[in-house]
């Protein structure tokens, strides 16, 4: 079972929780998630580009000044809102696969299946929009690859705590999970285009089948001999 504190605090955002019990604290804070849900639906919803001071104050229906007072610049929301998102990405995923039985986990293996619902949340489809923008926005990267790096090695960690089954073959759960992600990431990226909701249960069996036939031997993890990677060109 992933240990959920420690995985969350370390990824918690600043103010998220009252510094005491007082009232103002406890509105303080309230405000804060109420702004950073806003962000996040925003940037789900109409993109990085779109994703405005002014949009924001009214998706959150608050004063925009009095958001900026919280928030100084559109630059401040983005990056307290990319550490909410890999926040809210870790603590949904922690309560689907802690709620795992041992039957599901192993036989079933559905921490696939609880690993894909949360590509369709808006956390994710907001950390989507961000991973993209930053590709071509220095600024952006500088706030963004961080955190995801925070986020990869936390839950590197933790992914052995949730599969205790692959306890003797560390390495290969690694490369399946990184296998795994990168199917699920593919196939949300590609879902409006194919359109093809049995198509989609296919392809997460699959991913399933593979992780199963990796966890049990009958398919072997092969490392090439040589890179068959062609070198990027400039």
């Amino acid at each position: 079972m992933i240990d959920a504190k420690s995985a969350l605090t370390e990824l918690e955002p600043e103010g998220l929780v009252p510094a005491d019990e007082s009232w103002q604290e406890r509105k303080r804070s309230e405000f804060r998630v109420v702004v950073l849900e806003a962000v996040i639906t925003c940037l789900a919803e109409s993109g990085y580009a779109k994703t405005t001071t002014e949009l924001i104050a009214a998706k959150a229906r608050v004063s925009r000044g009095t958001m900026l007072h919280r928030f100084p610049t559109r630059q401040a929301l983005i990056e307290a809102a990319i550490e909410y998102a890999f926040f809210k990405r870790m603590q949904n995923l922690v309560s689907a696969l802690n709620a795992l039985t041992e039957d599901e986990r192993v036989q079933q293996n559905l921490g696939i299946v609880r690993s894909w619902e949360q590509y369709s949340t808006t956390a994710y489809r907001a950390y989507l929009e961000l991973h993209i923008a930053s590709k071509t926005d220095g600024d952006l990267r500088k706030i963004f690859v961080p955190r995801a790096k925070l986020y990869d090695r936390i839950w590197r960690r933790e992914i052995f705590r949730v599969f205790p089954e692959w306890s003797k073959d560390k390495e290969t759960l690694d490369r399946c999970s990184e296998f795994v992600r990168a199917a699920l990431e593919g196939l949300a990226l590609n879902s409006d285009v194919w359109d093809d909701p049995e198509h989609q249960e296919l392809i997460i069996q699959l991913v399933a089948d593979t992780a199963i036939a990796l966890r049990d031997k009958s398919l072997k993890l092969r490392k090439p001999t040589k890179s068959r990677l062609a070198k990027p060109k400039s």
